[in-house]
């Protein structure tokens, strides 16, 4: 039996360059999963004000994170496809992107002569603008491809069991090393109006969070927030940054933020996280600000990655 595993990130521009990050941000900001407003509203906002002056905004903060291979989603997705193969040598492991290449498409043609095919994206919780447009473009491509393998896409893995306890450790180590007030775990934000189910991605959020501190077993106070709203409307809140500048008043002064629902750093996490909102939190009055990373190239995320592999697809049958 022939088996595949497509791990599925967002994407990231090439260069840190205006000029490969418009190319980024169009695919990106077309979607009309990531940003829902009608398209004779959002098209002359998108090509009129977004696309012609964001990458130029943009573009430094995407240098100041860069890695001497690339962009830290880049390098580490590829580092997580490595380690994933060699905890599942029986299976073809491949990596795409979303917006950027490898495409979803390229890859499913590659993967083509497989018996089962499982779509694991990199997101733990599930979210209407990350997992749903990969399902979009499975879903695509199969429209027009005359066979296609059994098929598993994984939804959402937010309390896998090595997920869980390695961020447990994390934390752990963490405050360990650091004391702190405050232990915040900040999600990617979404607008209101895309929870379609009553407030599913943020239980999730809340599930993942609550799992990871009762294997920490740590006595500290802590929060779930939303970040990188992105856009008008109402988002899931509180905004990460609104806490930040508002914690010491609280009387906060150090504070350790945990992004489980990040596989791997990104801009939203090494310029939002490191440089605004710690920005923001000492200008407030915060003195310790500490992150604790995600998993990034970190070996462990073979075995974490082939667990949630094994847990939803390695017994399901091959065509006969």
């Amino acid at each position: 039996m022939r088996r595949g595993c497509l791990i599925v990130a967002l994407g990231s521009p090439a260069e840190p360059t205006p000029k490969e990050i418009r190319r980024f941000l169009k695919p990106f900001l077309s979607d009309r999963r990531v940003v829902d407003f009608h398209p004779a509203l959002w098209k002359p906002i998108l090509h009129g004000m977004v696309l012609p002056f964001r990458p130029g905004k943009v573009a430094e903060p995407y240098q100041n994170v860069w890695l001497p291979d690339g962009s830290p989603l880049t390098v580490h997705t590829k580092a997580q496809r490595e380690h994933l193969a060699a905890a599942l040598p029986e299976v073809d492991v491949r990596y795409a992107m979303t917006y950027t290449s490898p495409s979803i498409a390229e890859q499913l043609e590659a993967m083509a002569e497989l018996d089962h095919l499982t779509i694991l994206p990199l997101f733990p919780q599930y979210a209407v603008s990350t997992v749903a447009p990969i399902v979009d473009q499975v879903a695509a491509y199969y429209q027009r491809a005359t066979a296609m393998p059994n098929l598993t896409i994984i939804s959402s893995w937010e309390t896998s069991p090595a997920f869980i306890d390695w961020h447990a450790q994390q934390v752990r180590e963490t405050l360990s090393a650091t004391e702190v007030d405050r232990l915040v775990f900040s999600y990617h934000g979404v607008p209101k109006r895309a929870v379609h189910a009553p407030d599913a991605y943020a239980a999730q959020c809340v599930a993942t969070t609550n799992a990871i501190m009762e294997r920490a077993g740590v006595d500290v106070p802590f929060e779930v927030t939303f970040q990188s709203k992105f856009g008008p409307g109402e988002w899931l809140s509180p905004a990460t940054i609104t806490r930040m500048a508002e914690l010491p008043a609280d009387g906060v002064r150090r504070v350790a933020l945990a992004t489980p629902g990040f596989f791997a750093d990104c801009i939203e996490t090494s310029d939002e996280l490191d440089v605004l909102n710690q920005d923001a939190f000492r200008a407030a009055g915060g003195e310790i600000y500490v992150r604790v990373a995600p998993p990034n190239s970190d070996p462990i995320t073979g075995p974490m990655l082939a667990e949630v592999y094994r847990t939803h697809a390695a017994h399901h049958p091959a065509h006969p």
